[in-house]
């Protein structure tokens, strides 16, 4: 049986919609099941905070052993004019002694 070119293109038009629809439907999934582990992962970091730690070392061992860079906050850190450092609770001396 033969069909029109306009009814090939219309089955054509729903196939590809309903592909989309399922790839949008797999990433959502997808988004779904990382946020999941994520909240896991932040509730066993709340009950062992040593974990944290342990995963800071990796990660900069990783890094290490890649040859990459890895920049790492520190708290209360304030670079000072003289090229020195000091935290956010120490004053810079103004020379005014």
């Amino acid at each position: 049986m033969m069909l029109p070119a306009d009814l090939k293109r219309a089955f054509a038009d729903v196939l590809k919609a309903k592909q989309e629809g399922q790839a949008a439907l797999e990433r959502a999934r997808g988004e779904s099941a990382a946020l999941r582990n994520l909240a896991n992962a932040a509730r066993v970091l709340e009950g062992n905070p040593a974990l944290m730690n342990l995963r800071l070392m990796q990660s900069l061992s990783a890094a290490q052993n890649a040859g990459n860079t890895l920049v790492v906050g520190v708290p209360n850190f304030v670079p000072l004019k003289n090229g020195k450092t000091g935290s956010a609770e120490q004053k810079p001396d103004d020379g005014a002694s």
